[in-house]
């Protein structure tokens, strides 16, 4: 996966031109017969300069989805563009999600319809960002943000999901407004 992501990378910045999964070397040619819901991220120098993910398959094949998330990556505003220059300089992280739980509510309807505790709650706070990331979807469905397992040093502790939340989103981030899923994938890396 790691050399088709370079392989992307690489011809879109040198033509302009987004390639087919015909134009690239597939060696593990199981990648077109899976589908699953990867993130491309690109570091140059440590830092992040592009990321681009899904949450559900869109795809038919892991393939396209590599291309289409690395050229999200590629494109992605809230950093400098990378250019030809930067080809030597930037390394690659893929996340391929491998399970998300619904972090349900403090309390639940019991099967007569009352409301109880749920004795499964976990809220965000309790959360080890090292080995967990958190999807948070806005209950009106019109934001969403995603923080990947072990992607800053800066989260320490499941507290900072807030604060990165809150940027993420632009706006105060408040549990209760959230359908949370905590997430954890499987990570391949180049660095």
């Amino acid at each position: 996966m790691l050399d088709i992501v370079k392989q992307v990378i690489k011809y879109y910045l040198e033509s302009g031109k987004i390639p087919t999964k015909n134009e690239l070397m597939i060696n593990d040619t199981s990648l077109l017969e899976k589908r699953g819901n990867i993130f491309v991220t690109i570091y140059k120098n440590g830092n992040i300069v592009g990321n681009s993910g899904n949450v559900v398959e869109i795809e038919n094949d892991l393939v396209n989805e590599l291309i289409k998330n690395t050229i999200y990556a590629l494109w992605d505003k809230r950093f400098p563009d990378i250019t030809t220059g930067d080809l030597d300089k930037i390394k690659i992280r893929i996340d391929i999600m491998t399970n998300r739980v619904l972090l349900w509510g403090k309390m639940i309807q019991d099967k007569n319809g009352k409301m109880v505790p749920n004795p499964n709650y976990r809220e965000i706070k309790d959360l080890n960002p090292v080995k967990s990331g958190i999807l948070a979807i806005k209950k009106d469905y019109n934001k969403l943000a995603v923080i990947l397992p072990n992607i800053s040093t800066t989260l320490t502790s499941g507290k900072d999901f807030e604060s990165v939340l809150s940027k993420k989103l632009d706006e105060t981030f408040q549990e209760e407004n959230f359908i949370l899923y905590e997430v954890q994938t499987e990570v391949l890396s180049d660095y």
